[in-house]
């Protein structure tokens, strides 16, 4: 996790312009009021309304931000308010030179007039839900819960400039006869990587209906009709081009039909970013979240006309050929067989064309190779899916607020061919899975994360349909882990978690809900998961995957907590975080809380851990500042709104009065009906604001005893590391003597710490010795393949152990093999037994032979020598009591593994 140097800084702090940024305008009485009237408006009635859908409101263009306030737009520069920011607090630190500069109290840069004017910000009066900039930074889209705007984004030269009146857009609204408030509401706007410029915006709404806009600024025909719509629920059934399945128009009632069952989109997103880094597949493959757990994706869906990677196109190129080579025989006419000829078709069209070079925006954004979409083998890829997640037979539902994908790395050894890649690419991008990671996050803040090991690839629906259709393959995700942000009995408030994508690392994200701001990174278990996929051999893979399963895991820490947010404003829902990194912000993390900015500012994480340990000559021990211990950052103290706050009470006479009673307050007060109504209301409103000024004092209070509490202690270690510090190197330093000598050879003072520093060395570099024997035993035993006889020696040990403990199953594996089955001491009770029968049988033979013939023998000489009779039956026992050995050493170490 990378450290937290602070949290919300003094610039975004009360009462700076960018505290005002995100607050509302508005008094207490007159949000209540509206907050009323959208109540109504949605369900008809004063219920608390549910809200659905995620919540994006704020978004960047650099280090520009775009926020939602009051629903109007604001739009300002963090680079610029925390440089006007300290610039004004240097001024106020030396008021002698501000006055010798001749600056009065009004002069300075145009951010500074706007903040004492109170207007540091643009302000766009729209409803809105979500925010997203286009790629290229042309373009804002702009949703609400069931329209959708995209609005041309002023050039970043306006916020120097000295007028401070609301900037009117020009934008239009996309498909105003197809996402208005009669139809499905707006799940998502996500702008397409390889759009031409980031003019090609992709909405999704929940009735699964996926819809592709190529926006031109000349041509208002594209932002009133799509130039691919597909409708999710006929596509799951469909088997060509020929099947409908665009959607159903306006105005045409829709009937019941059991595919709409389970097919309510709850998210979407791309599967990357379009980096050069990335699979081919990824940037145009678009996942569907459904909110009953089901996932599925679109590969390849893209605009008639796009703009690919430098890297997607070779890739795609050397797959497609290497599989085309590897198909032996005809081609069949199963589906694998179908989808490698139309891949090789697709990306044979693609060779075939030459791209049209468009100029970028500037003069610093390079040329951008823009090629048409292939029309064979068809426009309308497969719907895949949905991915089998649990087994059949689990009745775990993942009930889906949100989803996002890291995309799997590209492999740059088939793509270079063994040429090597360029130098000049970071040494971070190397680092990655080959498989993509699917992260889903349910309502209940539960974090999925799920591998795509078969790889979602470029699939079509034929033109015509086929002779013989068959069900399509099954497809699964991997479940690798389950991380909880909630504990135990919490339950999130009206927003859905929400996932944020990092700005430094492609492998971390951010998860954002009412509870608070999560930080998830999968590098702890990145590489050792990526060498196992890498591997090919499958001996000893069980260990190292309980290895893998049993290691650190994904890493987890919250950033935020909002609990004491949440409770004394429930003013709106908590937006997903916005992460970026600057040179002059640093690694930065902003979000809003009723109507207050919270940010979190990290320290950059190193981008690997050094190798070896630095040895004593390395070793710096002077004073040295910087290396100093601090504390942890604590997060400064915002005061609640109900604190500062205007009260609703002056303006409510005003407002809640009418015309015809007003002259009654200006006279004495009477007993009446009307002055009772007043009355009561007026004690409601005062009633409420007493009650939370209450409770932001208490809250003060409790804080102000906690921090004295913490003062004592700190104050209290402090004096005893004096007195420790003081004994070791104060006026008794002298007398001090290294432990463990006795004191009459004892060293004492400088040299006894000096000796005890040695020795603590000493261990030191013993211990890197250890680390390092260890180190190169474990990647022997990792990457080198086991012998030929360490296998068999493997093979019989499992033999013997299925002889011990499961007989029955070692004697079917015998006989399947074709050998005769024979246990360990079966075999050495058979030795013993034809030992002891040919002795019986040698015994017999001796007595049936008659006298006659024994005369005859003695006659001859015929004897055995004493010496080689004896030999011989010493061979025979020390055979048998290797034998015995043997058998007793295999129970005792088949005994001390089942132990084990």
């Amino acid at each position: 996790m990378p450290k937290i140097i602070s949290y919300t800084p003094s610039w975004l702090s009360r009462p700076s312009p960018g505290f005002h940024l995100f607050s509302s305008n508005r008094s207490a009485d007159s949000k209540r009021d509206a907050e009323r009237g959208s109540n109504q408006s949605v369900n008809g009635s004063g219920n608390k309304r549910k809200l659905v859908g995620h919540v994006k409101t704020i978004a960047r263009r650099g280090t520009e931000i775009f926020v939602v306030v009051d629903n109007e737009i604001r739009w300002s520069d963090l680079g610029m308010l925390k440089g006007d920011w300290e610039k004004r607090e240097q001024e106020k630190k030396e008021p002698n030179k501000r006055k010798s500069a001749g600056v009065g109290a009004t002069n300075g840069t145009p951010v500074m007039k706007a903040a004492e004017s109170g207007n540091s910000y643009r302000a766009i009066g729209q409803p809105i839900q979500q925010l997203s900039v286009s790629p290229g930074g042309s373009f804002l889209a702009i949703s609400t819960s069931h329209t959708v705007h995209v609005a041309l984004l002023p050039h970043s030269s306006h916020l120097g400039q000295g007028q401070w009146d609301p900037i009117k857009l020009k934008g239009n609204n996309i498909g105003p006869i197809t996402h208005v408030l009669s139809r499905s509401r707006v799940v998502s706007a996500l702008w397409h990587p390889f759009g031409v410029l980031g003019t090609c915006l992709v909405t999704v709404t929940a009735e699964a209906v996926v819809r592709v806009w190529e926006l031109d600024r000349d041509n208002r025909w594209s932002f009133d009709t799509p130039s691919l719509a597909i409708d999710l629920k006929k596509l799951v059934l469909a088997t060509s081009e020929e099947d409908g399945f665009s959607p159903e128009g306006l105005g045409r009632n829709k009937g019941f039909s059991s595919d709409a069952i389970g097919m309510e989109a709850i998210s979407a997103c791309f599967g990357g970013t379009g980096s050069e880094t990335e699979s081919a597949w990824s940037a145009m493959t678009l996942w569907i979240g459904m909110q009953d757990g089901d996932v599925y994706a679109l590969c390849p869906l893209l605009p008639t006309k796009w703009a690919p990677s430098s890297t997607v196109i070779p890739s795609l190129s050397i797959a497609a050929v290497s599989k085309a080579n590897l198909q032996d025989g005809p081609p069949t006419d199963s589906d694998e067989s179908r989808r490698q000829r139309g891949q090789y078709e697709w990306i044979s069209e693609l060779d075939k064309q030459e791209p049209k070079v468009i100029r970028g925006q500037s003069i610093f954004t390079p040329s951008v190779p823009v090629y048409n979409r292939p029309s064979n083998p068809g426009s309308i890829p497969r719907l895949q899916g949905p991915f089998q997640i649990f087994p059949e037979d689990s009745e775990q539902d993942l009930d889906l607020s949100d989803l996002y994908v890291i995309p799997a790395k590209i492999d740059r050894e088939e793509l270079m061919n063994g040429e090597g890649w360029d130098s000049e690419s970071d040494a971070s991008d190397e680092e990655g899975l080959s498989a993509a990671v699917i992260c889903l996050i349910t309502k209940s803040g539960s974090v999925l994360l799920c591998l795509d090991l078969d790889g979602v690839e470029g699939e079509w629906l034929p033109k015509t349909r086929p002779f013989n259709t068959s069900p399509p393959p099954d497809s699964s995700l991997a479940p690798f882990e389950i991380l909880e942000t909630l504990k135990h009995g919490n339950d999130l408030d009206e927003e859905w978690p929400t996932f944020s994508p990092d700005a430094y690392s492609p492998h971390a994200f951010f998860v954002t809900h009412s509870q608070g701001v999560y930080f998830f990174s999968i590098d702890p278990w990145l590489k050792s998961l990526e060498n196992e996929l890498q591997n090919t051999s499958t001996t000893g893979s069980t260990f190292r995957i309980n290895v893998l399963k049993n290691g650190p895991g994904t890493l987890r820490e919250r950033l935020l907590a909002f609990e004491q947010e949440r409770r004394y404003n429930q003013l709106g829902p908590v937006t997903a975080c916005m992460v970026l990194q600057d040179s002059d912000l640093g690694y930065f993390m902003l979000t809003s809380v009723a109507g207050q900015p919270q940010a979190v500012i990290l320290d950059k994480p190193s981008a690997e851990f050094p190798e070896d340990l630095p040895l004593e000559d390395e070793y710096h021990y002077g004073p040295d500042q910087s290396n100093l211990a601090i504390g942890p950052p604590r997060l400064a103290y915002e005061p609640p709104a109900s604190l500062w706050g205007q009260s609703s009470l002056p303006t409510f006479v005003n407002k809640q009065t009418q015309a015809r009673h007003k002259k009654l307050l200006k006279e004495e007060i009477r007993l009446s009906a009307v002055t009772l109504g007043l009355m009561t209301d007026a004690h409601r409103i005062v009633c409420q604001e007493t009650y939370e000024l209450g409770v932001a004092a208490a809250d003060l209070f409790r804080r102000c005893e906690r921090l004295q509490e913490e003062l004592r202690n700190q104050i209290r270690g402090a004096s005893d590391a004096a007195y420790r510090i003081e004994g070791l190197l104060g006026k008794n330093a002298d007398d001090y003597r290294v432990e463990g000598e006795k004191e009459e050879g004892g060293e004492k003072g400088k040299a006894g710490l000096l000796k005890r520093l040695e020795d603590a060395k000493d261990r030191q570099r013993k211990l890197i010795g250890r680390h390092e024997k260890l180190r190169e035993q474990v990647s022997r035993l990792d990457g080198d393949s086991l012998s030929e006889k360490e296998e068999q020696w493997i093979q019989e040990i499992h033999q013997t152990r299925d002889a011990l403990f499961q007989p029955e199953t070692a004697k079917e594996d015998e006989h399947e093999n074709g050998e005769e089955y024979s246990e360990p001491w079966k075999r050495f009770d058979e030795a013993k037994r034809l030992t002891g029968d040919l002795v019986s049988r040698a015994l017999e033979i001796t007595e049936e032979r008659s006298p006659s013939e024994e005369t005859e023998d003695n006659d001859r000489s015929f004897r055995v020598p004493p010496s080689l009779r004896k030999a011989k039956v010493a061979q025979v026992m020390d055979l048998l009591a290797r034998e015995s050995v043997l058998v007793d050493a295999a129970e005792s170490r088949l005994q001390r593994l089942s132990i084990s």
